[in-house]
């Protein structure tokens, strides 16, 4: 049988943040942990092990920004460039319509 002297419940864990001096509600730690799948459930109790807690924690680490390439990536070229701009050129105008005589 697993130790439940670490188990505590959304509230007890909430008034633990408290004390720490980080605010969060209870709805707030519920959600996450139902979209982590780090709790644990009997019948409508719900519940959290050290392990959840720890889950819990890693996923709030914010992740590191990717850095952006001094170069650009975008295999764009100058020819590619002016293939567009006389693309665009060659189209008739839109909005002009012909006389009719």
């Amino acid at each position: 049988m697993k130790d439940l002297s670490g188990a505590v419940t959304p509230t007890a864990l909430v008034a633990k943040f408290a004390e720490a001096g980080i605010t969060i509600s209870e709805r707030t730690l519920r959600e996450r942990a139902r979209q982590l799948g780090a709790y644990r459930i009997i019948g409508k109790t719900m519940f959290l092990m050290p392990e959840d807690i720890e889950l819990i924690l890693e996923a709030a680490k914010p992740q590191p920004k990717l850095r952006v390439a001094a170069e650009p990536s975008s295999s764009w070229t100058d020819s590619d460039t002016e293939a567009l701009i006389q693309r665009l050129t060659r189209r008739p105008q839109r909005g002009k319509h012909q006389e009719k005589k």
